[in-house]
């Protein structure tokens, strides 16, 4: 599962692209034809455009970073990756003795010692589901 949306990420990054280029091309115009430095009024609105465009650029930024995580479990792996760890990682279920969650952490007990997923920036029906994934995987444990 991941949690945000591409289509919010391809949003603000559209819409920054814009604000951006029509600030940058009315700022440049203006400063042709003599900037109006009255305010309010007078040409100071395209460079608000130019720092709106950078904003929600930044924002995309963030939205990308962190919806970066996934948590997947088949029949022989747990698979996950955090935001700040660069690859997916892998416990084999097999080897997991014991996991419990409790908040927004997630305890592993594995046979080469425990593993703590913190899920920090998960919305909460996500947070839900992790739950439950956690519960179906504890009953596989204990048979």
């Amino acid at each position: 599962m991941y949690k945000v949306k591409k289509l919010n990420i391809r949003f603000h990054i559209g819409f920054s692209i814009f604000a951006f280029v029509y600030g940058l091309v009315g700022t440049i115009i203006s400063l042709l034809n003599g900037f109006d430095m009255s305010f309010p009024g007078g040409d100071w609105l395209f460079p608000i455009f130019i720092v709106q465009g950078i904003v929600f650029l930044m924002v995309a930024y963030q939205q990308w970073y962190k919806g970066k995580y996934f948590i997947a479990l088949d029949n022989q792996y747990l698979s996950y990756q955090l935001l700040r760890k660069k690859g997916t990682e892998q416990i084999a279920v097999s080897d997991i003795n014991q996991i419990s969650m409790d908040g927004i952490e997630v305890q592993i007990l594995t046979k080469e010692g425990s593993r703590i997923l913190r899920l920090e920036f998960i919305e909460w029906q996500e947070l839900n589901r992790v739950k439950k994934l956690v519960k179906d995987l504890q009953q596989v444990i204990e048979k």
